[in-house]
């Protein structure tokens, strides 16, 4: 899907992107430049929330196997790794 930038280095979501992302006024969006790429997604503070809670939920219930005090030892637990794994950065 094409976009143009006006002279003010703004662009357009179209509305069938808006629709399908819910996207309203003042929704807030992250962007991100990865090499010669824009990549711009929806923040999800709600999404963001769950992680937390299952991050809590598996510090208090999986098995110690599972579960390091030091969060860098088992990287998926950390929440940095959470919402990277779910298309989401901190």
């Amino acid at each position: 899907m094409k976009v143009k930038v006006d002279r003010y280095g703004r662009i357009v979501l179209p509305k069938e992107v808006r629709e399908r992302l819910g996207i309203h006024e003042n929704t807030e969006l992250i962007l991100d430049v990865k090499d010669d790429e824009i990549v711009i997604r929806v923040q999800r503070e709600d999404l963001e929330k769950r992680v937390d809670k299952l991050i809590e939920f598996l510090r208090n219930n999986a098995p110690k196997a599972f579960v390091s005090d030091i969060e860098e030892d088992e990287k998926w637990i950390t929440r940095k790794y959470g919402l990277e794994k779910i298309g989401l950065k901190e």
